[in-house]
């Protein structure tokens, strides 16, 4: 609860502090700004045999310090659900399982910008802390209702680079990193397409991919994440 409380204040700091612009999603864009998206995400552990997917929702804002130095935060909250799961996966001897997992994920960070004018391309470099955090809910096998497990914290630090093409009609940009949580491990890649709907106002469509080893989970011995998401962002 702290972690979460600590993520949404700074990021509520970092919206209420309006001034020069920023790079949040792994995007460039002029101005502080808040975005608000929907979410569709898929977990994949091929070894342990489970498969929940699901949709949630996130709020991303930011805010430039200078024309090359940025920060920025963002919070997201997915509930998936799987049927007829391995019961091996949640520490069930044998069988198959129902389940939700609620997942909470909150980032706070910041970085360098490089403008290229003549390409043009803006790159960018970025250190963010990362919470993510998971609950198996509603466990039920052959009819026994076995309620909700321990929820699980897995914290660290997250490294990117990335690059932003600058069109007037639109922009598209990416970026690789690495996660490195107490729990898990591994890389991280984002891409992301966005165009202007009115004055200060962008769609975006983003797609992310986790790849994560996880070094000291119960359940899961390797998590594959792809998070698709759409939203809305405005720039001041």
């Amino acid at each position: 609860m702290m972690n979460k409380l600590l993520i949404l204040g700074s990021a509520a700091g970092i919206l209420c502090v309006s001034g020069a612009g920023e790079a949040q999603g792994f995007g460039i864009v002029p101005h502080a700004n808040v975005a608000v998206y929907g979410s569709y995400m898929d977990q994949n552990d091929s070894q342990a045999g489970v498969d929940p997917g699901g949709g949630g929702a996130g709020i991303q804002v930011g805010l430039s310090l200078t024309p090359n130095f940025f920060i920025g935060g963002s919070y997201q909250y997915n509930y998936l659900t799987q049927s007829n799961g391995p019961g091996s996966a949640v520490g069930l001897a044998g069988g198959s399982v129902d389940y939700g997992e609620k997942i909470d994920q909150g980032r706070v960070g910041g970085g360098m910008v490089i403008h290229l004018p003549a390409a043009p391309l803006n790159l960018f470099g970025k250190v963010e802390y990362v919470h993510y955090d998971y609950q198996l809910v509603h466990v039920n096998s052959a009819g026994t209702d076995y309620g909700n497990l321990d929820r699980s914290n897995n914290d660290g630090v997250g490294f990117h680079v990335g690059v932003q093409t600058r069109f007037p009609g639109f922009s598209v940009y990416g970026s690789t990193g690495y996660l490195q949580l107490n729990n898990s491990q591994g890389p991280e890649f984002n891409v992301g397409f966005e165009m202007p709907m009115a004055p200060l106002t962008w769609g975006f469509v983003e797609y992310r991919y986790d790849d994560l080893h996880n070094t000291n989970s119960y359940y899961f011995d390797r998590t594959e994440t792809d998070d698709v998401r759409a939203g809305v962002r405005m720039t001041f």
